[in-house]
């Protein structure tokens, strides 16, 4: 049944459209200090514009930290938001350009619009609709919206710590949110962290003709054997000490995951599968993706890969990896054990290079912000909402949360098909109108639950 909220949302969606397109429009890339800076204001102005008393906090050389509150009561939400995006090559792989926002078939194409313009927006807009609708919010409301967070959240410690009341709260809500192919709303309590670094190594001081490789060594053939070292077949990563710091998930925690709808054959639609990775069935699956942390080669550079052919040993080869990590390890310790793995294995030639890092965090389910979020979420979305322990993704809710263990939660709009870090990244107008309708009844519910 139609009430006074959805009246209110069908009547400004143009304009909140609109909007979306213009944020989504600002390419702000971690590279471009200009455009995070665009983006900063841009969110400062929209905060301020529904009511929320703004400010940027700034360090030399870091994207400001921008900082919206507003609201009376009890309780304190602390939203976890970013307005940094994802690169959006290749280009020649986007439908329409990455940064001039596209609105067909229902949905928006554009770099950003699902992680994490359109959830940042939304629940800003959300706040818009409350205050027309209902009145001052029950609940304080205090947005982070940081700027690092696609390149691994190097500097919000340090701009947190410049206030420590910033993270004084009674729970987070946290960046993105998402439904399943079925439409059910997947609210996740936490997320993986991640160590990235970059391995490199030459072995001659220049290319090399090919039929010398009898004898010259081989860069690429050297960081080959070194990446073959670091995981089995299974995917279990072999480093010594890798799993020491795990937190082995309880018999109701497993039960519990396990239980959860996976539409398999959907996944493997949408990425052309034919099996799983490893040989893994459905269950293991879905255990693995929450519980298990993981090594992954983002990509290899070395020698010739231009269109013809060229005959040479290369004398340089690099890689880039990453792991997503899970309560409790630590990417700096886990750094440590890398080098000491290869080392340990003869590849003390191979430079590693720690490029950022991230704790893992993962809130709890028993608590009054998980409860509320899952009453909004379901009442909006109109079908059972299922609460998941950890995204596969990472963000930087132990910096905001552990310090007074605080739950978090998401609540959002992405959908299997958003594409989120790729080409024709995109979201669902109709899922948006929801999760705008579903964030506005939070605020109230939040307010009041047990």
């Amino acid at each position: 049944m139609r009430d006074q909220l959805d009246a209110y949302i069908t009547e400004h969606a143009e304009r909140w459209t609109e909007e979306l397109r213009e944020l989504c429009a600002i390419a702000s890339e971690a590279t471009d200090p200009s455009a995070l800076q665009q983006a900063a204001d841009w969110c400062e102005q929209r905060l301020r514009a529904a009511g929320c008393e703004t400010r940027q906090i700034a360090l030399d050389g870091v994207p400001s930290l921008v900082v919206g509150e507003t609201g009376a009561g009890a309780r304190t939400l602390i939203g976890v938001q970013h307005y940094d995006v994802q690169p959006a090559v290749p280009l020649e792989l986007w439908t329409t350009p990455p940064y001039d926002p596209a609105v067909r078939d229902g949905a928006v194409y554009a770099r950003g619009v699902d992680d994490n313009k359109g959830h940042l927006l939304l629940r800003i807009q959300a706040v818009e609709a409350y205050r027309a609708v209902f009145g001052e919010l029950p609940i304080r409301m205090r947005f982070l919206i940081e700027g690092e967070e696609e390149s691994g959240s190097a500097s919000l410690g340090r701009l947190l710590a410049t206030d420590d009341a910033l993270t004084d709260g009674d729970g987070a809500l946290k960046e993105g949110g998402s439904v399943d192919s079925s439409g059910r709303p997947q609210l996740l309590l936490g997320g993986k962290g991640i160590l990235y670094a970059e391995l490199r190594v030459r072995t001659l001081a220049r290319d090399a003709h090919s039929g010398g490789a009898t004898h010259l060594p081989n860069a690429a053939w050297r960081l080959v054997d070194a990446l073959s070292t670091l995981m089995d077949v299974r995917g279990r990563v072999r480093i010594q000490g890798f799993y020491d710091d795990v937190r082995d998930p309880s018999a109701e925690e497993r039960a519990h995951v396990a239980a959860l709808p996976f539409d398999a054959d959907e996944v493997k639609r949408i990425y052309g599968l034919r099996g799983f990775a490893f040989g893994r069935g459905n269950t293991d699956v879905r255990l693995a993706s929450q519980f298990e942390p993981t090594c992954n080669i983002c990509g290899i550079v070395s020698g010739f890969i231009d269109d013809g052919t060229k005959t040479v040993i290369p004398a340089e080869a690099s890689c880039k990896i990453d792991f997503r990590l899970v309560p409790d390890q630590d990417p700096e310790r886990i750094a440590a054990l890398v080098r000491a793995h290869l080392d340990r294995h003869g590849f003390g030639d191979i430079e590693s290079v720690y490029k950022e890092g991230t704790r893992p965090y993962r809130g709890r389910r028993d608590d009054p912000l998980v409860r509320a979020v899952k009453a909004a979420a379901e009442e909006a979305f109109g079908k059972d909402a299922h609460l998941v322990p950890t995204s596969g993704g990472t963000s930087p809710m132990w910096t905001v949360c552990h310090r007074r263990a605080l739950a978090n939660v998401t609540l959002g709009m992405g959908h299997p098909g958003s594409a989120a870090h790729a080409p024709d990244e995109n979201i669902i107008l109709a899922n948006y109108w929801k999760a705008i309708r579903a964030t506005a009844r939070l605020y109230s519910l939040y307010a009041t639950q047990a």
